[in-house]
């Protein structure tokens, strides 16, 4: 199954679609939520249904953790404009509510253009091993992972960091549901600074889009690097940016954790 089967939906009324999760998207605790954030988008991208407003923030809350099966997709045209839309929507499974989120798609606008960031890392992951998925945790074998090698997931290290190149499978484009996706696909960062896993599910997930036009060439490599600069009272916030290989940004992400023992 390709990613865009994945994260199909089908439109059964008026701002309301139906989807399935499936079963390979599992994580530690449920179904992944990146992967349920992407079917929200696919949902609400129909709704605006206007290719010239591409996705430009998503931001979405965990509300309860949703399992294989089929789910319902309520989405709501809040406000169309002259050049953005803003959307909002609920995720539901069997009447209960799995996500809540909101959007705003736009057309480019002229304005300020500069990025300061600076890749880390060249653009081949070179002799880096593909990441082997830990037992029970299938959503890594969605894309092709290759782990950063200064990476040491539970090696009780001073920086809360875990970073990877990642690539669609089969040769499929990239797209602003893939980005989603695959921002928050990666192990928690925290998981850098202990020596075993810990509480660190996702209570709101945050995207900014930096390009309606990803232009990655079949078969390249991104690049993404979570950093939890904090973790305080049981919550950590992790930051993750996106880069394609030839240097630009695609997307920032910002989490709210869990951070528990």
């Amino acid at each position: 199954m390709s990613f865009s089967d994945d994260i199909a939906v089908t439109r059964v009324g008026p701002g309301r679609f139906t989807a399935e999760l499936h079963e390979r998207w599992s994580s530690l605790v449920g179904i992944h939520g990146g992967y349920t954030a992407a079917i929200v988008v696919n949902a609400m991208t129909a709704a605006v249904d206007d290719p010239s407003r591409a996705l430009r923030s998503f931001a979405t809350q965990f509300a309860s953790v949703p399992r294989p099966g089929p789910v319902d997709i309520e989405v709501s045209v809040e406000r169309t404009g002259k050049s953005m839309t803003t959307t909002s929507a609920r995720l539901l499974q069997e009447g209960r509510v799995l996500q809540v989120a909101h959007a705003a798609s736009s057309t480019t606008r002229p304005g300020l253009a500069y990025d300061d960031h600076v890749s880390p890392r060249d653009a081949d992951p070179g002799d880096t091993r593909r990441f082997a998925s830990p037992a029970g945790v299938g959503h890594f074998q969605n894309a092709d992972v290759r782990l950063d090698p200064d990476v040491v997931p539970f090696g009780g290290g001073e920086e809360a960091w875990v970073a990877a190149w990642l690539r669609p499978l089969h040769g499929e484009p990239i797209d602003a549901a893939w980005l989603v996706t695959m921002c928050d696909l990666l192990p928690p960062a925290v998981f850098s600074r202990t020596t075993a896993p810990v509480k660190a599910a996702t209570i709101e997930y945050v995207v900014h889009l930096a390009t309606d036009q990803p232009s990655v060439p079949p078969g390249e490599y991104v690049y993404l690097s979570c950093r939890s600069p904090l973790s305080n009272e049981g919550f950590a916030v992790e930051d993750a940016t996106m880069w394609a290989p030839d240097g630009r940004v695609l997307a920032v992400a910002r989490q709210t954790r869990l951070a528990g023992a």
